[in-house]
């Protein structure tokens, strides 16, 4: 089968498009002879390449959803490309090889910190030895569309032709990572939700909007009041420090450079109303400075998140905005509102890392408490919380169903002590984790809590030796499992979290391209005709059409369990699933007497 690389030449990128208009294409096989082709000649070779050939690209995601946009019929070839395995990214490859040696963020050369970037200048510059020239023509091709190739200068041709030849060169170069197949299709699963986009409601945003802005001025009136803001509207930090002082004493936090922390979790630790409100401010500001033109601009067109394929520890980020985690402030989620004719549908898995973790205990140890419980259908927070109440999980349950306060308190410390520990926090770092659950804790509480959680689970005393040995020596190569793919210099936390994390994301980001597949490709699925609109780690979300969205919203969560038990073979998975008009958090499943499901609304 030929090796095949292919770069696009577009219209300029704006904001908000993300598959510009077509202008041409080009092509580099082993031949290594560039061969270019106008948009009004290329559907042929377009063709062929995607029937027939190994095809690698240079954030190759982007090129692809550019054809299907100028070419729709083309869509079932790249799904059916990417499903076979014959898609490759070389951003990916080096993002991947640069993670497996601990480089991502960068690399020290000649005594120098080198910045990473994966632009395709910088992997030439890197990998060959070769200078870019990317000053000229870029930007030009929306001006040659309606040009005969014949009629453009020399120089257009050979910029369009270089990428191409300069792709297939890197690629050549690098040796291929593992998993880099898997994270190239949900690269472009992730585009096309990029694409797609999702939109707000003009009178939600506006409500939002005014109510935030009345309370930045409220905060900000009485902080001015309390002299904590100057009259030209600066914050006295000098003022805010030394109350801060003043009320913690000599165990106040401090920066490394010896000044008073003034940090959102030292202001909040003072208890002092004025420091709290300044905490505060700053949040509502923030809201203001990253929020607000999203909302409005989600009003008129969609909102086309960039979601970004890869970090260190393998799972997804997101930006302009983070959809992946937006501001917690109330009524900001509700902004965001399916499109005329569709539901959102969410679905999420239960628990997913604490499944991928049992899985990783049982690949380790054969056997695993964890695991017997998932799979018995046991909740692992009671489990937890009847080993701190010692009393059995019966009762547990029985005193739960009942309402005792007391046992409804250990479950939610249960929770902390499961999310949080198995990424190897030390008891110090407990406490402060904790604080996001609402539970103080001592030193001496946080050990006896965590060696009471060990006798629940066992087998993670033996997990965190297993780590320990890896790390004994220093910073760690660790090996997905399933995958294969590495992580490199990684420390002892980093390798606790990165095998039941990497797990968790490896199979979720599998289940996004199968989703995306669903949605876009498959006229038999439930899901034809939806489309994914945010990812967040464990969670999908569709926008599904109105007069289907009980039995989409279902195949979405079958999907999902089905392509994620791949992962997990030995661990029985679950899903929650929801469907409602705009993104409620706290969306439930609500069935109707024929197990329908209908819209979750906060009144249901």
């Amino acid at each position: 089968m030929k090796f095949t690389a292919f770069d696009t030449e577009t219209d300029l990128i704006r904001p908000g498009c993300l598959a510009p208009a077509l202008c041409c294409v080009s092509f580099c096989d082993d031949s290594l002879e560039p061969e270019l082709y106008h948009v009004r000649d290329v559907y042929a070779r377009l063709e062929s390449m995607l029937v027939n050939d190994h095809i690698v690209g240079h954030n190759v995601a982007f090129d692809m959803a550019v054809i299907i946009s100028r070419f729709p019929d083309f869509l079932p070839l790249v799904f059916e490309a990417y499903r076979s395995r014959r898609v490759l990214d070389t951003m990916i490859n080096e993002q991947l090889e640069d993670i497996a040696n601990g480089e991502f963020r960068g690399a020290y050369r000649a005594g120098q910190f080198e910045k990473r970037s994966y632009s395709l200048a910088a992997i030439a510059q890197r990998r060959l030895g070769k200078q870019l020239d990317k000053s000229n023509y870029r930007l030009g091709y929306g001006d040659l569309i309606e040009v005969p190739i014949s009629e453009w200068e020399q120089g257009a041709k050979d910029y369009a032709k270089d990428d191409a030849l300069t792709t297939y060169e890197i690629a050549k170069q690098q040796d291929p990572q593992p998993d880099a197949h898997a994270q190239t299709r949900a690269a472009f699963a992730l585009h096309l939700m990029s694409c797609w986009g999702v939109r707000t409601d003009p009178e939600y945003v506006d409500r939002f909007i005014v109510n935030a802005q009345l309370e930045i001025e409220e905060l900000r009136e009485h902080l001015r009041s309390a002299g904590y803001i100057q009259r030209n509207g600066a914050k006295d930090t000098k003022k805010v420090q030394a109350r801060v002082l003043e009320l913690l004493g000599p165990n106040t936090p401090r920066t490394p450079k010896g000044s008073v922390k003034a940090d959102s979790e030292t202001l909040n630790r003072t208890g002092d109303p004025d420091l709290i409100a300044i905490d505060g401010l700053k949040k509502h500001e923030k809201i203001s400075s990253v929020w607000f033109e999203h909302l409005k601009k989600g009003t008129t067109k969609a909102i086309n998140a960039r979601f970004n394929t890869l970090v260190e520890s393998g799972r997804t980020s997101c930006s302009h905005p983070n959809l992946q985690n937006p501001h917690r402030a109330a009524g900001l989620r509700e902004c965001f509102v399916a499109r005329p004719g569709f539901y959102f549908a969410f679905c999420d898995y239960s628990a997913l890392e604490m499944c991928t973790l049992a899985q990783v205990l049982v690949w380790l140890f054969k056997s695993s408490n964890l695991a017997v419980a998932i799979n018995s259908g046991l909740d692992p927070h009671l489990s937890v919380a009847s080993q701190l109440a010692n009393c059995t999980y019966d009762e547990a349950q029985r005193m739960l169903g009942d309402g005792d306060k007391r046992i409804k308190e250990l479950r939610q410390v249960s929770k902390a002590l499961n999310f949080g520990l198995p990424g190897g926090m030390s008891a110090a770092t407990f406490i402060k984790y904790a604080k996001n659950y609402g539970i103080e804790l001592t030193q001496q509480e946080a050990q006896k809590l965590k060696a009471d959680w060990l006798k629940s689970w066992p087998e993670m005393s033996r997990y965190f030796r297993y780590i320990s040995s890896q790390t004994r020596m220093g910073e760690a190569r660790v090996v997905q499992f399933m995958s294969n793919r590495v992580r490199g210099g990684v420390s002892y936390t980093q390798a606790c979290n990165t095998y039941f994390q990497g797990l968790a994301s490896d199979g979720a980001k599998d289940a996004l391209f199968q989703v995306a597949n669903a949605c876009y490709n498959v006229s038999a699925s439930a899901l034809y005709g939806s489309r994914p609109v945010a990812f967040i780690h464990d969670e999908i979300i569709c926008e599904v059409p109105i007069w289907n969205a009980s039995n989409a919203a279902d195949e979405l969560a079958r999907i999902m369990r089905v392509s994620m038990k791949q992962w997990t073979p030995d661990i029985e998975i679950k899903t929650t699933v929801a469907i409602a008009e705009r993104w409620y958090k706290d969306a439930d499943e609500v069935r109707n007497d024929k197990g329908e499901l209908e819209p979750w609304n906060p009144s249901s």
